[in-house]
């Protein structure tokens, strides 16, 4: 009995103060405020530059997005009328912002729903909380912090349908809508409705009529219409960014799984094979008793998984983001040998990793917005300003756009020749060379360099 008090009195004084950390980290992430990086600018100037109408028709830069992500960054955006770069990124990153915050008491909620154990419940809180990818998607302007957000709130949705019977009208208009705010919601709930089917038909069919009204206006009013605009290129792109599953490379589902926790490959691959291999202790024995929790547990990872086998979906670990709530809670309820030390183990991991990356900027940081304001501020009539393949970055944050020269192939992640043949072509005049690596050594002498300015980015003022 003291026991079980102390335990008590311990969750009492610990879980108050993951949460409050959970919230003081996050707002760290969000009000330091950095620069935009490559695909949030290309996001942004798709909100800005689209009308709403258009937003439901694909965007520009192989940017996908929920569309109601989309319209009510838009209205945010339209409404606040932000003055300053500084405030447009912040008003822009406001809907992740706030959905990483709500995702906190959320996933804290379904684990009091499904794990039982006090041990697991704080072991799954900190992992969930001090987590890389969750921690940075709430302070960029991508869709994947609301994504996590509705998954959370759909789970819960079909657990208490499931395990309690209990159903409330809302539930299916929640369900329904979900879709509109998060593309991997079909994951989740199309798991559930599977599950569903079988437990308990008139519950299905409350849940499931609301959905299928709602997904064909959702299938034809946007996700045709954007299939045909983006799927050729998306596909190419992930294809050939080894974005999918393969047989052929039987490493990848570990390595994504550890980038959730480390954006450094070797440390990921490391990671996600102990994270698996303490999931999937988790799965076995699987008994006529607890076969259902154990399907609702892993149905929705082993479908999106499946979908990314046939080339449907990729599985970047901020792709995957949604199904972290489920391994979260797998690992929680590993139960075998050396429990406490494997799972403390784990939340050491998810507190290291996460604070060394949120203190650290992102591996893709380039600081746009202060190298744009360098040149800005250097600039005179007549000046032209040259960008690189990365250049929706810096486009992004440059006043006037008349004076850009987008050299697109030869002057990217390596410099080659091909970027000193088109500068060399180049009519006389003063121009500033930005690009998100320095070329070093490379660049064409052909040219007078004036200044050269460093800061991630590189921005070089030559005159020919």
């Amino acid at each position: 009995m003291k026991v079980d008090s102390r335990i008590h009195g311990f969750c009492k004084f610990i879980i108050p103060t993951v949460l409050l950390l959970g919230v003081l980290i996050r707002c760290f992430a969000y009000f330091r405020n950095l620069s935009f990086w490559g695909d949030e600018a290309c996001l942004a100037l798709n909100v800005i530059n689209k009308s709403y109408m258009e937003l439901f028709k694909g965007l520009d830069y192989l940017q996908v997005a929920p569309p109601l992500f989309l319209v009510f960054s838009k209205a945010l955006y339209q409404v606040i009328n932000p003055q300053s770069v500084w405030v447009r990124d912040l008003c822009f990153r406001i809907i992740p912002f706030l959905s990483g915050l709500a995702s906190i008491p959320c996933f804290y909620f379904l684990l009091k729903l499904m794990v039982k154990n006090n041990f697991s419940r704080i072991v799954g809180l900190i992992i969930f909380v001090f987590n890389t990818t969750t921690i940075l998607y709430c302070a960029q302007f991508k869709q994947y912090s609301l994504e996590l957000l509705v998954s959370i709130l759909l789970i819960i949705i079909f657990y208490k349908v499931l395990f309690e019977q209990k159903y409330k009208w809302y539930y299916s208009l929640l369900v329904a809508v979900a879709p509109w705010f998060s593309l991997s919601s079909l994951f989740i709930a199309g798991s559930y409705f599977f599950i569903t089917m079988f437990k308990n038909i008139k519950l299905l069919l409350k849940l499931c009529i609301p959905f299928l009204l709602s997904f064909t206006v959702f299938y034809f009013v946007y996700l045709k219409p954007v299939s045909a605009y983006n799927y050729e290129g998306m596909y190419n792109w992930w294809q050939n960014g080894y974005g999918f599953v393969s047989l052929v490379h039987p490493f990848r589902v570990a390595i994504r799984f550890g980038e959730l926790f480390s954006f450094n490959k070797f440390i990921a691959e490391i990671i996600g094979v102990f994270i698996l291999a303490v999931a999937a202790c988790s799965v076995v024995p699987i008994k006529k008793d607890n076969f259902l929790r154990k399907s609702f547990t892993y149905l929705p990872i082993v479908l999106t998984f499946f979908a990314s086998a046939l080339k449907l979906y990729p599985i970047e670990a901020r792709l995957i983001m949604f199904l972290f709530p489920l391994l979260v809670i797998s690992i929680s309820e590993y139960n075998l040998k050396y429990r406490k030390y494997i799972l403390t183990l784990v939340c050491f991991i998810s507190i290291i990793t996460s604070i060394y990356y949120t203190i650290k900027p992102y591996k893709f940081y380039t600081s746009a917005r202060e190298v744009v304001s360098y040149v800005e501020n250097d600039f005179t009539k007549g000046d032209k300003i040259i960008l690189d393949n990365a250049f929706h970055r810096y486009l992004y944050y440059i006043k006037d756009k008349k004076n850009i020269v987008i050299m697109n192939d030869g002057c990217g992640d390596f410099y080659t020749q091909s970027c000193n043949d088109k500068i060399e072509d180049l009519p006389k005049g003063s121009y500033y060379l930005v690009l998100k690596n320095n070329p070093g050594k490379m660049l064409t002498n052909k040219i007078t360099v004036i200044s050269e300015y460093n800061l991630h980015s590189t921005v070089i003022k030559f005159k020919k």
